[in-house]
């Protein structure tokens, strides 16, 4: 009996699938991959047959990532089959929640002639992560604002790192590599080299004169003529008149 190309990949399938479904049936696999895979006719497949089929099992409705892979995985086999079919039983799962609403009628009725039942059933059902059941139309307002608003009066840090740095003394350093050069000379005078002196000693006056008067008489007219002399000294010795 051959088994055709799309029932291994059938059964492939849903061997995974089932693996997905069933904490327990994956410890079956681990810990004996070999007999999980012949009792399901899988004894034959290789890894490019699991690699093949990891896409339509991905995109199955109920199929979803794992929000939290196993977090001890076991070690990967040796063998490429069991290490592909691992890959994908680690890091997805199944979210499978059918929600199923049964609104049928059982019952027995006996008459003896026509019989008129009508049945007027609703339901309002919310299935589903995040879903709203209402008996009309709904509008839904999933505005988020996750702003902040901050009221002062002065400078606010929100979240900032703020760095103060005191510093005691300036930092700055002054220095002086002028050089200075002493050219004088350095004389030492005993006495004055402009001194002048001259001492002078009068023993009177240069401003001195002297007046000599002669008296001469003349009898005839009566007349006193008086004729002066001046004379002027001159300390040098010499008179001159």
């Amino acid at each position: 009996m051959s088994i055709t190309v799309a029932t291994v990949a059938d059964a492939l399938i849903e061997f995974i699938l089932s693996l997905l479904r069933d904490p327990e049936a994956v410890e079956e696999f681990e810990a004996d991959p070999a007999a999980a895979l012949g009792s399901r006719g899988l004894s034959q497949v290789r890894a490019e047959d699991v690699c093949a089929v990891a896409p339509v099992i991905a995109e199955r409705p109920a199929v979803v990532v794992a929000a939290d892979p196993n977090p001890d995985p076991p070690s990967p086999s040796v063998n490429p089959v069991v290490r592909e079919i691992q890959n994908i039983v680690n890091n997805l799962t199944i979210d499978d929640r059918d929600t199923i609403v049964d609104q049928s009628v059982n019952q027995n009725i006996w008459a003896a002639g026509d019989v008129t039942q009508t049945f007027d059933n609703e339901a309002v059902v919310g299935s589903g992560d995040g879903s709203i059941a209402a008996g009309d139309d709904v509008d839904i307002d999933q505005t988020e604002d996750n702003s902040t608003n901050v009221n002062a009066g002065e400078n606010v840090n929100v979240g900032n790192d703020t760095t103060t740095t005191v510093t005691a003394g300036s930092n700055n350093q002054q220095t002086d590599t002028s050089t200075t050069t002493d050219s004088s000379t350095a004389t030492t005078t005993t006495g004055s080299g402009n001194d002048s002196s001259t001492t002078t000693t009068a023993e009177s006056s240069y401003n001195d004169s002297a007046t000599t008067y002669q008296e001469t008489a003349v009898d005839t007219e009566s007349t006193t003529v008086y004729e002066s002399t001046d004379t002027v000294i001159d300390e040098t010795g010499s008179d001159d008149f």
